[in-house]
């Protein structure tokens, strides 16, 4: 399920915890130009591959493909920047910024979702920029940094000077 209300007391707050059907633009696998270190990459997740390293070979190989599961299988193998661990979330922020200010209609669409929950729910085990609903986990809430960074992308969105017209609901 893509949509479901979370509680808080009696407020009933919308939850948008899969990023498939009407939410799959969400994903970093979602075709949409993201511009970035002065490319464009093919979708945020061949860009924050990118981001992980400085070898000139790994990116090529990285903007080769069109498929986002191999950009994330090569970035997984990539020689990686220096303080990567620490670095990894404000450059997986830039990269999801860059996205929705290069894409207006998506970035629309992540405004539409203002007072929604935003959960990068998955059964792959991801519990750092995710949450993992699978049996192992389903008890234990993972960090959800992505959806996280999703929430303040779009606050930033909505309060952007540009957007006065545009975003309004």
């Amino acid at each position: 399920m893509a949509s479901r209300p979370w509680t808080l007391g009696d407020l009933r707050i919308p939850m948008i915890d899969a990023f498939v059907g009407d939410h799959g633009y969400l994903s970093n696998f979602w075709p949409a130009p993201t511009p970035y270190r002065d490319r464009i990459f093919p979708t945020s997740e061949h860009a924050f591959a990118s981001a992980k390293t400085d070898d000139c070979d790994a990116i090529s190989r990285i903007l080769a493909t069109d498929d986002p599961a191999e950009a994330k299988r090569i970035g997984r193998t990539v020689p990686l920047v220096d303080d990567w661990e620490r670095r990894k979330y404000v450059e997986m922020e830039s990269i999801v910024e860059a996205k929705f200010r290069h894409n207006p209609i998506l970035a629309e669409k992540l405004v539409s979702t203002r007072g929604s929950l935003i959960v990068e729910g998955n059964i792959w085990h991801d519990q750092t920029w995710g949450s993992c609903s699978c049996d192992r986990h389903r008890d234990f809430p993972g960090d959800n940094a992505l959806g996280v960074i999703l929430m303040r992308v779009r606050m930033q969105l909505t309060n952007s000077p540009d957007s006065e017209n545009r975003f309004d609901s």
